[in-house]
């Protein structure tokens, strides 16, 4: 069933991303559906038990892949998620530009500093190494943020 097809392909990119099988399940379910899918059929779908996706869902929906919603007169939750691949990407890149990039640029130079001021034999090679992922980090910087305005030009002249 091309649908199956489809849900595999994107549960095994998911994983190649870092995500866990269970994750990368409910990623490739909710992206096929065009609707919201309740909890517990996510649990019905994936074999997983409502706790592990429950789980689950709580860390992607922090990364800021899924929406958790509700629906009137409903105690149940229902959980969706956006189409548009290049907006989910820009987001992740977005937050660990803000995460990760920025945090480091701010706090090795000060590191840096100290490692400078003692004079054993270790702490001059770890800040040889230091300074090499200082270096990788605004290496990083640059290219994130290249992509990151290469992404948005996109989403702009895309509509």
């Amino acid at each position: 069933m091309p649908k199956n097809e489809f849900i595999e392909l994107i549960a095994e990119n998911s994983k190649v991303n870092g995500l866990d099988e269970l994750s990368s399940k409910i990623i490739g379910i909710l992206f096929i559906e065009p609707e919201e899918v309740a909890l517990d059929e996510l649990a019905n779908r994936t074999g997983y038990s409502l706790s592990a996706v429950s789980t689950a869902l709580k860390f992607i929906e922090r990364a800021g892949i899924v929406k958790r919603t509700k629906k009137p007169k409903s105690r149940k939750v229902y959980f969706y998620m956006g189409k548009d691949m290049l907006a989910i990407s820009l987001q992740i890149m977005k937050r660990e530009y803000e995460k990760i990039i920025l945090p480091s640029k701010q706090k090795l130079p000060r590191i840096i500093e100290k490692y400078k001021q003692e004079s054993t034999k270790e702490s001059g090679e770890e800040l040889g190494i230091i300074e090499n992922y200082y270096k990788e980090i605004l290496f990083f910087e640059q290219i994130l943020k290249e992509f990151i305005e290469t992404f948005e030009q996109y989403g702009v002249n895309k509509k």
